[in-house]
């Protein structure tokens, strides 16, 4: 039945009863089609009442005006799974998401569009939002809660206070366009937008913890409205060359109380599920894991903080009523809510970061000093690959296609579409004398393997950094603490070669696009890969450049396989293996363990799994003392090993007879690699 949603200063309204909103971010385009339903089941059981989601608008608009809403891409029947398990949705729908998510949810195409500048007032970018939102709109208006569907709340833009200086007054009316564009194509539930919005919109919170003096400043400018904290980080994503990142969920129990503690009447753990960043899905540096050290990991199984938080949400669900209806008063360390007789209490030590829930009678209903057993099924290695084989990737003399000609190297994207990671750049290198030469490329992303005369002579070294700065040399205002004035593109190689002419190719391989304007210092439209500003051999231009976006092996129907040899840069392997029908009727975890490779793509019977390196994890990433701070509690898996080793093989796109491949970039031999089972 069609029903309302409103709020006051209070909480938001459900049919005109208080919502204690309990809600966990799942990202439906980060999980095959097939486990939605087990990813909502489990979040129902673990206490949720409500889910939040993206709406990457290259998932749905992936080529200009060819919208895709159906098989992986069904968000209505994503819709129709809540529905069915009576849970809320928090629908996040752009146009801009971030979400760690390659540029930040927006199509690639968008970048070339004539006279564009995203994310801000801007004619060219205006029609694409609005012609994409018209069509978002018609899948999304049968499942708003004023039609009986599930959806309560909907949520345009995002974080835009991280931007809001470059763009001014423009980027204020641009807000205030998306609230009322979201209103004209009938979303007609309360607009939400968080960490940066419009009057028109209720503004929410993002973070690891909402201490008072952030909370009593958000109160002074929204009186009115609901307290929602629309992402609580559970941990944080991981970059590659970086320690994966992890969080206590003591300490997170303890902000989720303290929160609660000064009215809060809802939060979503952003991730709940993070999921897998499949194919070419990942952001700049991204992982292909998303896990996010989350209370559903990767796989979709309950983790021990999953685990942990249920007990937390059975307490706090049982008097909902009590913290939206009753009487508050603080006293210190100390808040009672009172209502119809019933008393509930909460205790905290800031200084240990620990809190008590107890009733009237003073019996403790949670403690976050509490610990929590929780058992996990161990990996079982299955044996190895029997046979392999191999194909070398040509290199672009060997290679039939015709070359993009240029004087100058032309920038990637604009070659590539971002439908490959890869573009070679040729020309000829003019040794005047034996001894060693110098190739320095004065702006290039993200990492290249330099080939001469068809022998490798040199390949970027880490560290590689998720800040860049600017993609042009010209001078900008930056709009927040993490920009960078300087750049970070510039990359040199040496190598001997002896006198004469050469032939000088170079492979470009992008790690994804950016995922917002911060990370470029500069409008995200300006985003660039490859080669797009001279090269020079010791220090003067290279000219006459032949480029070949996409790998040869990319573009094959059929590849000449053959038996596996002593491995050389660029090849592309291929194994079969068998699973027999007892192992995939059980539902059971599968993922490889990529030990002995080192960077390239892994593919499972035609499903892209994503990138794959083994680049050594050492750092702590981004705003390292930010995260390291106490408060937050967020610490790191040991150094030294791979940042990510082990990859995400979904059961549901496994047969009893599989073919693996993968491009390695290196000359690495993938006989080590293996495929792990758990079992439930």
């Amino acid at each position: 039945m069609p029903h309302s949603v409103t709020y006051d200063s209070r909480s938001f309204l459900i049919r005109g009863e208080r919502a204690l909103l309990i809600s966990g971010e799942i990202h439906y385009a980060r999980s095959p089609r097939q486990h939605w339903p087990v990813l909502l089941d489990r979040s129902r059981e673990f206490g949720l009442n409500c889910v939040a989601t993206y709406i990457f608008w290259n998932f749905h608009e992936p080529c200009r005006d060819l919208y895709e809403f159906s098989g992986e891409h069904d968000l209505g029947h994503f819709l129709q799974l809540c529905a069915a398990r009576g849970l809320h949705v928090i629908l996040r729908a752009g146009p801009y998401c971030c979400a760690e998510w390659n540029y930040g949810g927006y199509p690639p195409w968008l970048r070339d569009e004539p006279g564009i500048t995203i994310r801000t007032f801007n004619e060219p970018y205006l029609r694409r939002v609005e012609k994409y939102f018209e069509h978002l709109a018609a899948e999304v208006r049968p499942h708003l809660a004023t039609r009986g569907g599930p959806v309560i709340l909907v949520q345009v833009e995002n974080e835009y206070g991280n931007v809001a200086k470059r763009y001014g007054a423009d980027g204020q009316r641009y807000l205030a366009w998306m609230a009322e564009l979201a209103r004209r194509v009938g979303f007609d539930v309360p607009i939400i937008m968080c960490e940066g919005g419009s009057p028109d919109a209720v503004e929410t919170v993002n973070g690891f913890s909402n201490p008072a003096t952030r909370i009593e400043e958000f109160r002074r400018q929204h009186p009115d409205r609901p307290l929602l904290w629309t992402e609580l980080w559970p941990a944080w994503y991981d970059t590659w060359g970086y320690q994966r990142h992890r969080r206590d969920a003591r300490n997170i129990a303890f902000h989720v109380l303290d929160f609660v503690r000064h009215g809060g009447s809802g939060w979503n753990y952003y991730m709940w599920h993070g999921g897998t960043n499949f194919g070419r899905n990942a952001m700049y540096l991204q992982t292909t894991s998303y896990d996010f050290d989350a209370p559903l990991d990767e796989f979709g199984r309950p983790s021990s903080k999953g685990a942990y938080l249920k007990n937390l949400h059975r307490v706090l669900h049982e008097h909902a009523g009590l913290l939206l209806e009753g009487e508050r008063k603080t006293d210190g360390a100390r808040t009672v809510w009172s209502h119809n007789g019933r008393v509930l209490a909460l205790e905290l030590d800031a200084e240990k970061r620990t809190a008590r829930l107890l009733d009237g009678a003073g019996n403790v209903l949670f403690d976050t000093a509490a610990g929590h057993a929780f058992p996990r099924r161990a990996w079982k290695t299955l044996p190895a690959f029997r046979v392999w084989q191999s194909w070398p990737e040509p290199l672009p003399a060997q290679r039939e296609d015709e070359a993009v000609r240029s004087r100058q190297p032309i920038e990637q994207v604009s070659l590539t579409k971002d439908e490959s990671d890869y573009c070679w750049y040729s020309t000829e290198l003019i040794a005047k004398k034996a001894g060693q030469q110098t190739i320095e490329i004065t702006y290039g992303a993200d990492l290249f393997r330099v080939f001469l005369d068809g022998k490798l002579v040199g390949a970027s070294q880490p560290p590689f950094h998720e800040l860049r700065g600017p993609t042009t040399p010209t001078p900008r205002e930056l709009a927040n603490e993490f920009e960078l004035p300087d750049v970070r593109y510039r990359q040199r190689f040496n190598f001997p070669a002896g006198a004469g002419r050469h032939r000088l190719d170079i492979l470009a391989a992008s790690l994804g696009l950016i995922k917002g304007d911060w990370m470029i210092s500069g409008p995200m439209n300006e985003e660039r890969k490859g080669i797009w500003r001279p090269v020079l051999h010791n220090g003067r231009a290279l000219r006459n450049w032949e480029m070949r976006p996409r790998l040869a092996g990319e573009q094959a129907g059929v590849i000449p396989w053959r038996s596996s040899s002593r491995g050389r840069p660029c090849t592309w392997h291929t194994a079969t293996f068998r699973l027999s029908r007892r192992m995939l009727n059980g539902r059971a975890d599968f993922r490889l363990d990529a030990t002995g490779l080192w960077k390239g793509m892994l593919f499972v019977n035609g499903h892209a799994l994503g990138r794959h390196w083994l680049i050594e994890a050492n750092g702590f990433g981004l705003g390292e003392d930010w995260l390291r701070s106490e408060q937050h509690a967020l610490f790191a898996d040991p150094g030294g090993q791979p940042t990510q080793r082990h990859y995400h093989v979904p059961w549901c796109w496994l047969k009893e007879e599989n073919r693996l491949v993968l491009f390695e970039e290196s000359a690495c031999s993938p006989k080590s690699l293996r495929l792990q089972v758990r079992h439930s």
